[in-house]
């Protein structure tokens, strides 16, 4: 009896050791840190640095590398939480992953507020949530209310008023939300602060109040409005949207020009003109393209710089250009106005710009859209146009609201 209970407890010592094997390989063991900065806060400051650049492998790289050091490290998981909302903006995703997306990045930001060891854990994990919601936009219905509930929280954790994190998160919330008045209320709120969040916020902010002054009409122009460079196909849409062109030609010098297929004259043998009059396609690469019918009536109206190229391709989704944009608008221009000499009003004349030559064949647009101050220069100080940089949502929006202005009396 006695041996048999020794090889019972042997047997039993055995098992408890196996299953402290697998019990401590499950829980993996945090590693150790390997230098004076392999910290969990150097890290997590590292990550959101990389936030602030955009980079979100590298900001994933950082919290992990934080986590790996103390798996509840409340201000990494917060970090983790925006990461995984950010992927909710590929617009690859279908609507389901999204929802998906956002249900494990809100898990998350439960996570973080669980693990919070003080205030200001619990502040940088509702900035997480404002954030988290403006990238996923879920739920669909009331993502703003939501945001703003978790900026309310944010700032009742900062009775000192120093971050200017949850302002600058909630500004943003509201710009994206097209409420511009409120989002202007929240930048000037940071600008007020003692913050190196200071440059950021005036720098949207600048490009809030020129969105502001544009005033686009068309829901077109509100999805581009803050885009940092348009297609071909965007400014199409402007340009019929916006611009109204299809209307604004009719009182121009081309409302005299009937460009309407015109059958040749009866009673004639006219197979050979009937043959030049079979055309190709203007544009072969824009049949399923949602702004397919913008497109075609540009391509109608045959604005100086949309045309197809000698292979009847649109390019729809080719960047626009600053130079190739102060072409069309000095096109347009010349065709509402009949000023004929605005094409040529600048030749022979210095250029006030240098990385714009005179001999150069978007000079005299480039002249024509900033003497008239439809189009500003990129810098003045430098004395910098920029013509191969894309022109950006608000650059355009703002010239042809400018636009409009001068060619008021072509609009009545």
């Amino acid at each position: 009896m006695r041996l048999i209970e020794i090889k019972r407890l042997i047997w039993t010592a055995t098992v408890l050791l196996v299953l402290s094997g697998l019990m401590t390989g499950c829980g993996k063991e945090p590693r150790q840190a390997s230098g004076r900065l392999d910290t969990p806060a150097h890290h997590t400051l590292r990550g959101y640095d990389f936030l602030e650049k955009g980079d979100m492998g590298e900001a994933n790289n950082s919290f992990n590398l934080a986590l790996s050091l103390d798996k509840k490290y409340s201000q990494a998981i917060s970090g983790k939480a925006i990461v995984r909302a950010s992927k909710a903006q590929d617009p690859r995703m279908s609507k389901d992953q999204r929802e998906e997306t956002f249900k494990e990045a809100r898990k998350m930001f439960k996570e973080a507020l669980s693990e919070a060891k003080n205030d200001n854990d619990k502040r940088l994990a509702y900035s997480a949530k404002i954030r988290i919601h403006r990238m996923t936009r879920e739920p669909s219905d009331d993502w703003l209310e939501e945001a703003e509930d978790a900026y309310k929280e944010a700032v009742e954790l900062d009775p000192k008023g120093r971050d200017a994190d949850p302002h600058l998160f909630m500004a943003r919330a509201y710009r994206d939300a097209y409420k511009l008045q409120q989002a202007q209320q929240f930048y000037r709120k940071v600008l007020g602060m003692d913050t190196n969040k200071t440059g950021i916020a005036d720098e949207e902010l600048s490009l809030v109040q020129k969105i502001i002054r544009a005033e686009p009409g068309s829901m077109h122009g509100r999805i581009v409005a803050f885009a940092n460079s348009l297609s071909r196909a965007d400014i199409a849409g402007l340009f019929i949207e916006e611009l109204r062109l299809d209307k604004l030609y009719q009182r121009g010098d081309r409302g005299n020009v009937d460009s309407s297929f015109q059958a040749p004259p009866s009673g004639q043998d006219n197979r050979f003109e009937a043959e030049k009059l079979v055309r190709a396609p203007e544009a072969v690469d824009i049949k399923d393209h949602p702004m397919r019918a913008d497109i075609k009536e540009v391509l109608r109206l045959k604005v100086a710089g949309l045309e197809p190229d000698p292979s009847h391709r649109f390019h729809p989704d080719a960047k626009t250009n600053r130079a190739e944009f102060s072409m069309m608008v000095e096109d347009i221009l010349v065709k509402v106005t009949g000023e004929t000499k605005l094409r040529t009003k600048f030749f022979g004349q210095g250029s006030p710009f240098r990385d714009v030559r005179n001999d150069l064949p978007y000079f005299n647009a480039v002249m024509t859209v900033t003497s008239r101050g439809l189009i500003e220069a990129k810098s003045k100080v430098s004395g910098m146009f920029a013509p191969l940089d894309p022109v950006t949502g608000a650059e355009a929006l703002l010239a042809i609201r400018l636009l409009k202005d001068e060619l008021r009396s072509y609009l009545r």
